[in-house]
């Protein structure tokens, strides 16, 4: 009995799952249907360039993009005693690799953490406008810019301009701007700089980032293509970068930073802290003698040295914040990270931690390194 009730019950449920394919199939794609493909669609156009190591917060705000939506606009608000401009840059989404020629998307989402209100440029109110604008070198017209793009979300306003996608992102809310880009006609890696800036008011620093886009067969492995990427650190294309060219550290010591070259390319910029008055960095041309991933210093308080290359045979060096036991015993204490950008060394050249991961990847034993005041 059990057994014929159970073939019995599956028999309906092959009639019932006939049914309802015949109906889904004679009235088009329904709306799950049209939800999945839409999904997988937008799952192949766009792909997320992850942030590395991102904190807990960032990745709770990340989560909230989908409450990024447009909306009415309400033009009043309540202006602070104080005004304050703030950004937190989310993340870019795009296409890691694209045709020659081919039309892309790229979204990009900032976080207001001011106390104003921001508005979209050509709405109808009055209050702060903020776009994205072209930096490093900042207002340069971009090579992505591209204008005649018939899309409904391309928000180019000039070619230094992308204007934000909702009329309004109140203080605490993500807003985003989304633009389009026509590749182009030959294989490249082309790296362009954006930072939001609010007209007529302030440039959002915090907030800058940059990015790069992958274009065509470039006819390189995958290891020259991800150094050409790493090592780009200027606007512009990757291709024209030499790999073999000469590297050169210079520091500046009246700006209290580092630049790294590679031929006639600036890679890198990072704050560093060079001697104190009484102990000061020597001025000059020297080069890297020594690497070291760690390097105790001979005398007390005998200090930590990561990442440590010596330019200097008395012990002169360029290394990571130090850091030293307490009164001997097992935990250490590291250099504040606010002494960044302040000469209170001995006459090291000391660097933020992530900052001296870069620098010791790059130079080699005999990369020049030029001191000036």
């Amino acid at each position: 009995m059990r057994k014929k009730f159970f073939i019995l019950l599956m028999g309906l449920i092959v009639v019932l799952a006939v049914l309802v394919v015949k109906a889904n199939t004679s009235s088009g794609v329904n709306n799950m249907d049209a939800s999945v493909l839409g999904s997988t669609v937008k799952a192949v156009e766009e792909l997320r360039i992850p942030t590395p190591d991102i904190s807990p917060e960032v990745a709770a705000r990340k989560s909230s993009l989908k409450k990024v939506e447009i909306s009415e606009t309400d033009c009043e608000y309540d202006l602070p005693e104080t005004p304050e401009y703030s950004a937190s840059f989310i993340e870019v989404r795009k296409k890691f690799r694209v045709k020659t020629d081919e039309e892309f998307r790229i979204k990009v989402f900032i976080e207001n953490t001011g106390n104003m209100p921001w508005f979209s440029f050509g709405g109808e109110c009055k209050g702060p406008i903020v776009n994205l604008g072209t930096d490093n070198k900042r207002d340069h017209a971009s090579q992505f810019y591209s204008p005649n793009i018939e899309k409904s979300d391309n928000n180019w306003v000039t070619a230094n301009r992308i204007k934000l996608d909702q009329p309004r992102v109140n203080p605490g809310e993500i807003g985003s701007f989304t633009f389009w880009v026509k590749a182009s006609s030959t294989p490249d890696i082309y790296k362009e700089f954006l930072t939001p800036v609010v007209e007529d008011t302030a440039w959002l620093d915090d907030a800058g980032f940059s990015f790069d886009t992958v274009i065509g067969d470039l006819g390189e492995s995958s290891s020259e293509v991800l150094k050409r990427r790493l090592l780009m650190g200027e606007r512009g294309s990757a291709m024209e970068l030499d790999l073999e060219a000469e590297k050169r550290l210079k520091v500046s010591l009246s700006e209290q930073k580092m630049y790294l070259h590679l031929g006639d390319h600036l890679i890198r910029e990072f704050p560093v802290s060079t001697g104190a008055p009484r102990t000061p960095t020597p001025v000059g041309e020297f080069s890297i003698s020594l690497k070291q991933e760690v390097r105790i210093g001979g005398k007390a308080p005998h200090y930590v040295m990561p990442n440590f290359m010596m330019f200097r045979k008395d012990g002169y060096g360029i290394h990571a914040l130090p850091s030293l036991s307490r009164k001997g015993g097992d935990v250490f204490w590291t250099e504040a990270r606010d002494h960044i950008g302040i000469p209170v060394s001995h006459g090291c050249v000391r660097m933020l931690p992530e900052d001296s991961d870069f620098v010791f990847d790059f130079a080699d034993i005999g990369t020049t390194l030029e001191v000036y005041r």
